[in-house]
């Protein structure tokens, strides 16, 4: 008799495949709005906000997937990119800041989430 094969996410459903596509699913795949988040508290540049994916929110995107992501922000008016020379430094800084578009965006996104969490978790006892 062959004994039963033992399930290894039986102890930490956080190290089954499914948890992991909830995690990328809820990161990396909208990161549009972790992005928006970050803008909320001011123009940022590039850069500074790889770095602070890591130290507020625990996860790092590639850095050519931000920079994709503010592209296409730019590209929809969701964001707007100003380029700033700094001449003691001799560095381009390129920072982006919300739109109006990207503040009632991150509203919307914001219910449709509260919503969405509360039609799922609604009725389940603790």
């Amino acid at each position: 008799m062959v004994p039963p094969k033992e399930d290894k996410y039986t102890d930490n459903p956080r190290l089954t495949k499914a948890f992991k596509r909830l995690e990328k699913k809820l990161t990396i795949e909208i990161l549009f709005l972790w992005v928006i988040r970050l803008l909320k508290d001011g123009p940022k540049y590039a850069y500074e906000l790889k770095q602070e994916f890591q130290d507020r929110f625990g996860f790092s995107p590639a850095t050519v997937t931000n920079y994709t992501v503010l592209y296409l922000l730019e590209k929809e008016g969701i964001v707007k990119r100003t380029e700033v020379v700094v001449d003691d430094e001799r560095i381009d800084r390129k920072y982006y800041a919300l739109t109006e578009l990207g503040e009632k965006l991150f509203e919307e996104c914001k219910i449709f989430l509260e919503d969405t969490f509360s039609i799922l978790f609604s009725d389940l006892k603790s």
